[in-house]
């Protein structure tokens, strides 16, 4: 058995486990994340809000007006009924009647703007709907398109965790412990192959000595500077 060759399949192996980990986790999150969503909702209940209160001031507006007009009305009965004859009385009758009259154009004036404001929210809120409807249409669709991803990434751990799995049944327990403390300590790289004479994760020069020994099918050599297992073509 080549022991660094082994090790150097297992850590071909890791490091592809280590990617497909990742990228599942990132597919989770997105996922699960949904800031755009959030976003046209929050617009949506911001715009139901606006439409609510200005549908409330139009009531009040409307009451308003309505409470005038009877009292307006209620006015013009005891003015014109003849049963008030003071000059004082009726003076004082008709100045309520005027300004009576003027509160309710206001009022009515109001009451136009607030049903142009009204119609203003109600289109904002159709818009703000159909945005949300939209963000919803996206999401189910990058949705489908993650899942799938996630599908097949999934069906690739598993084929690796068993190619791992065999592949470590044939390493000797000390060479395997020794190989997952450097995967820990070295930030997931244990195994470093010799490229054009070099380590290939800190670039040290090997020695001839260094390389030879990293050919030995039972020995295994160590990069002098960053300590990873060497593997040698």
């Amino acid at each position: 058995m080549n022991l660094s060759f082994s090790l150097y399949r297992l850590q071909t192996i890791d490091t592809q486990r280590q990617k497909i980990t990742q990228r599942l986790a990132q597919i989770e999150a997105d996922l699960a994340a949904d800031e755009a969503i959030q976003a046209c909702l929050k617009a949506k209940e911001q715009a139901e809000q606006k439409l609510k209160q200005t549908q409330s001031k139009l009531r009040d507006v409307a009451q308003q007006v309505a409470a005038k007009r009877m009292k307006l009305e209620l006015n013009q009965n005891q003015l014109f009924g003849g049963k008030i004859r003071n000059p004082k009385d009726l003076q004082d009758l008709q100045t309520e009647a005027d300004f009576l009259r003027k509160s309710i154009q206001e009022l009515e004036d109001l009451q136009l703007e607030v049903m142009l404001a009204l119609e203003v929210a109600q289109r904002t809120l159709e818009k703000a709907e159909q945005a949300y409807q939209q963000c919803l249409s996206n999401k189910a669709t990058q949705g489908s398109l993650l899942l799938g991803e996630k599908h097949q990434l999934e069906n690739d751990l598993t084929g690796l965790n068993a190619q791992r799995e065999a592949l470590i049944q044939t390493l000797p327990s000390d060479v395997l412990a020794h190989y997952e403390s450097l995967l820990k300590t070295k930030a997931g790289k244990a195994v470093a192959a010799i490229i054009e004479e070099s380590c290939e994760s800190c670039g040290m020069t090997i020695s001839p000595a260094d390389m030879q020994a990293a050919r030995s099918p039972n020995i295994l050599a160590h990069c002098k500077t960053c300590g990873r297992i060497l593997y040698k073509a």
